[in-house]
């Protein structure tokens, strides 16, 4: 299992085109940058998209953390900066994707992602830089299920 990072800031008010945010025919997805409605579905998008890959949990974490405090100055005062790292890198190592985001202002929207890859959620989906990904059988019994949802 590796990780990719993806973000995304930007007028919030554009979250509201959905169509390019699910891999619809016809609905530009795939060339989209905004974020896909699905963490998972990241991993359809193209490889350009991806603003990092990492093979430990600590790693994009620290990306992460980094990536969030310079969209975020101060970081969250409900959520502590080093207890959502905890977090992170307890949840990066079950195979869980990662979202840290907020609202900066008004309008603005700023969004930072980890996406596990292989994604236990859309186990049928390649990694975007080429790797054949498969859950091993240790994410797939930790997460209860063989197969997950498939992209429409």
């Amino acid at each position: 299992m590796h990780f990719h990072g993806y973000e995304w800031a930007g007028d919030g008010r554009l979250l509201a085109r959905e169509a390019e945010r699910r891999p619809v025919e016809g609905g530009g997805f795939r060339l989209s940058e905004l974020p896909p409605m699905m963490t998972g579905w990241w991993l359809l998008r193209p490889a350009l998209q991806i603003r990092g890959t990492w093979t430990e949990p600590e790693q994009a974490t620290a990306w992460l953390a980094a990536r969030y405090e310079s969209h975020t100055p101060g970081g969250d005062p409900w959520c502590p900066t080093e207890r959502r790292r905890r977090y992170a890198e307890e949840r990066l190592g079950r195979g869980d994707d990662l979202v840290w985001s907020r609202w900066v202002s008004d309008s603005r929207w700023s969004g930072h992602y980890v996406v596990a890859c292989p994604s236990r959620a859309w186990p049928g989906l390649r990694c975007p830089v080429g790797e054949v990904s498969r859950p091993s059988p240790v994410s797939e019994r930790q997460n209860g299920r063989e197969h997950g949802p498939r992209p429409r």
